[in-house]
């Protein structure tokens, strides 16, 4: 969780491979870890992160919405919004 934090987090390309490689492990070992310690999987790890990161910058920059979408690799301002206010009950603009 550490290594995905620090460094790979904002990568555009993070996946399990990527984050397994990284970290001298096998994808397999990588998901064992994750269903051990974790309460999701190694990619909703990452979405919940990269949502709590985007809504810290909502609150700490004048960045649009689809620039914070963009930064923090959702496909599109939709499919961010959507997923925001999943995960906080509201929309950006509103968290805003």
């Amino acid at each position: 969780m550490d290594h995905i934090e620090t460094r790979l987090l904002a990568d555009r390309d993070l996946g399990p491979r990527g984050i397994a490689a990284a970290l001298n492990v096998s994808v397999r070992t990588l998901y064992r870890a994750f269903s051990q310690g974790a309460a999701s999987p190694v990619m909703g790890y990452v979405r919940e992160r990269r949502l709590e990161r985007a809504r810290a910058e909502l609150a700490s920059t004048r960045l649009t919405v689809s620039e914070i979408a963009a930064r923090w690799h959702f496909a599109d301002s939709s499919h961010f919004v959507k997923a925001y206010k999943k995960r906080f009950a509201q929309t950006p603009t509103a968290g805003r």
